[in-house]
């Protein structure tokens, strides 16, 4: 596997994109909400949250609906829901399970320390049984080194970490032309397990390094064994308001448009209809009128 950057705090001095950055200004401008991210993730506030509501292939653990911590930026809900999607077209009946988000005006949602703006989102992992048959453990349910289901006690051995759907899960989130992933928090072992299996299929070099780059266990919280703790970075229309903190790269959205473009190039009939709407080609677009990508390696 690809080695771990610095292990990251799941507090302030996350990775951010610069406001300044040509390549990102304007980036997410599109929502059509007026939901709106304010402050950092840790001490900030949300604005007109979005429900993310209960779909075909999304469903909310049961806490979070009655606790009313089911809302979060267009950005992030349409990155969820869009996730869940991707998923199930490739795997149907997938049903991806999900944890807190936030409050629908934000602020502190304890024992968390961020979700508290609108842009955090815990995901459960997808999983299978030990005959490769489709599981749903408990929520929360943690996984060993080797992907292998160890707490709570009544599944330990029963579940495995379903490395190829979630990687497909991962993928879509990174490709999704709407949003910047800022962190995408899980255990070392776990991020291992996806970035193996992307090297293993051969996705390509520029997706492999950006998700080496966001898929980070934290080192001032839990390992993340049980689930993803995905965050978005700020979008263009919530700035100044919006603070991601941290080091700046320009590097995350021409990665993902890279991403989509491969698919475009030489994926199925379905995947470049799907690609061609994400980045919002026309129909007759030419595929020699598209710029160069860099093949799988």
């Amino acid at each position: 596997a690809t080695p771990a950057p610095p292990a990251p705090p799941a507090g302030p001095g996350d990775l951010a994109l610069d406001p300044d950055d040509p390549e990102r200004a304007g980036f997410g401008s599109s929502a059509s909400s007026a939901s709106a991210s304010i402050g950092t993730a840790q001490n900030g506030r949300l604005q007109d949250g979005v429900s993310l509501q209960d779909g075909q292939h999304l469903r909310l653990v049961g806490h979070v609906r009655k606790n009313a911590i089911h809302y979060g930026t267009w950005e992030l809900v349409q990155l969820l829901a869009r996730g869940a999607s991707d998923v199930a077209r490739d795997h149907p009946g997938s049903m991806l399970r999900i944890g807190n988000l936030s409050r629908q005006q934000g602020g502190d949602i304890g024992p968390s320390v961020s979700h508290n703006s609108g842009r955090d989102a815990d995901v459960l992992f997808y999983a299978v049984d030990r005959l490769g048959q489709d599981g749903e453990p408990a929520p929360f349910c943690r996984f060993d080194a080797n992907g292998v289901s160890d707490w709570p006690a009544e599944d330990a051995g029963r579940y495995e970490f379903d490395t190829a759907r979630n990687w497909l899960l991962v993928r879509s989130w990174l490709g999704n032309v709407d949003v910047v992933v800022q962190w995408i928090f899980v255990a070392a072992p776990l991020r291992n397990l996806l970035l193996d299996h992307a090297l293993r299929i051969g996705e390509p070099a520029t997706l492999r390094a950006r998700a080496a780059r966001v898929l980070a266990q934290p080192r001032d919280s839990s390992p993340h064994a049980d689930h993803f703790h995905v965050r978005i970075a700020c979008p263009a229309s919530d700035r100044p308001a919006c603070l991601d903190g941290g080091v700046a790269t320009g590097l995350a959205r021409a990665a993902q448009v890279d991403a989509l473009l491969q698919m475009y190039h030489q994926g199925s009939p379905e995947e470049q209809r799907y690609a061609r709407e994400l980045l919002r080609l026309p129909e007759s677009t030419a595929l020699d009128g598209l710029p160069p990508i860099e093949g799988a390696d």
